[in-house]
């Protein structure tokens, strides 16, 4: 079976292992998001019990917001830190900080600059304001609970029988798919008339069918997904370069190919530096075999395909595939043109919290 070559591509071809399975163990953990365990670490240890919160407006990390509390039971103080680049957790022992005596004489704990030196953790402890405003705590859950996503867009293309290319995938109409492709859609989620839908659009036009009348859609596990379906969205034969539909799927970080030809997809055909990942479909007896390549610059990621990769129709199948699909976007925000923008984002919402609780 042929379906695609990477070599001087860009992409790696993601290898399967024959002890992984088709399964959902361990699948909510799997998609819990950095800013969902931040919000449950500052929940468990933070949240409703006395501690400190410090703020910086400028730091050499930028806008920074530092949390500290000591756990009397366990004899430790656990540390949050927050910046552009993310949030780091540390738990250290109470014995390792060191307390003047004159501090301790008058009960007072350490200041902030020795448990962050104890930490190896060096910013300019002059610009951090120690906050006490009682609202700053809800401030904070509120900041990592605006990065969580919640929904995700995914393109999908169909090749025919000697089609190879991406030029091919954007120039089929829908009267030129399969049935098999038809079954594939229902296998992801139900089509939805675009016109007057109140769920997630994705970027499609819900007004007047100027991204076409139909898409499909799912709500799965508290996410919902949108996807961009090349062979529904507008047709213009005029237009040698699609744009419409390129204006869609080449926005897409997940590109699904759903692939019918004999012929080795052209990896090197994709012209959007935002499709990261590539997922191949070809139909096997009653099941899809599919293949995953990426980015070199995208991370791995769980979970891992079966080898051979071949999954059935079934529900388990349908959730093993979708999980696979988020979490690879997800590692694709780890790419240096996504994690940037996030860390702007990041930044700029540190910032407003500290411009709003300093003073």
């Amino acid at each position: 079976m042929k379906l695609f070559k990477t070599r001087n591509t860009g992409f790696y071809k993601v290898t399967g292992s024959i002890s992984a399975r088709v399964t959902l163990l361990g699948v909510q953990e799997s998609l819990l998001q950095e800013a969902e365990r931040n919000i449950v670490w500052y929940r468990e240890h933070f949240f409703g019990q006395e501690h400190q919160n410090y703020l910086a407006l400028k730091s050499r990390h930028g806008p920074l917001s530092i949390s500290v509390v000591e756990d009397f039971d366990k004899q430790k103080y656990h540390v949050l830190i927050r910046t552009s680049q993310g949030t780091e957790f540390y738990s250290l022992d109470i014995s390792c900080v060191h307390n003047p005596w004159y501090r301790r004489y008058i009960s007072l704990p350490p200041t902030i600059s020795t448990i962050l030196r104890a930490l190896q953790y060096f910013p300019d402890s002059s610009k951090l304001y120690l906050c006490k405003n009682p609202m700053l705590p809800n401030g904070l859950l509120e900041m990592e609970e605006r990065q969580v996503i919640r929904s995700y867009k995914f393109g999908i293309g169909y090749l025919g029988p000697g089609q190879s290319s991406e030029e091919h995938m954007y120039s089929t109409r829908s009267e030129q798919t399969s049935p098999g492709f038809l079954k594939f859609l229902s296998f992801l989620g139900e089509t939805v008339p675009l016109k007057d839908w109140k769920g997630y659009r994705g970027g499609l036009d819900v007004i007047s069918d100027n991204t076409g009348k139909e898409s499909v859609y799912t709500s799965w596990q508290n996410y919902e997904i949108m996807f961009h379906v090349a062979s529904m969205l507008p047709y213009d034969p005029r237009d040698e370069q699609f744009l419409e539909r390129k204006r869609h799927l080449g926005n897409d970080i997940v590109l699904i190919i759903f692939d019918e030809s004999e012929e080795a997809f052209q990896l090197s055909t994709i012209s959007s530096n935002r499709n990261h990942v590539i997922c191949l479909v070809k139909p096997v007896e009653n099941g899809y075999c599919i293949s995953l390549a990426c980015r070199k610059d995208v991370p791995t990621f769980q979970p891992m395909l079966p080898e051979p990769s071949i999954i059935n129709q079934d529900a388990i199948s349908r959730d093993f595939l979708l999980h696979i699909l988020i979490n690879a976007e997800r590692a694709s925000y780890k790419a240096p043109v996504f994690s940037a923008q996030i860390s702007r984002t990041r930044s700029v919402l540190l910032y407003d919290i500290a411009e709003r609780f300093i003073g």
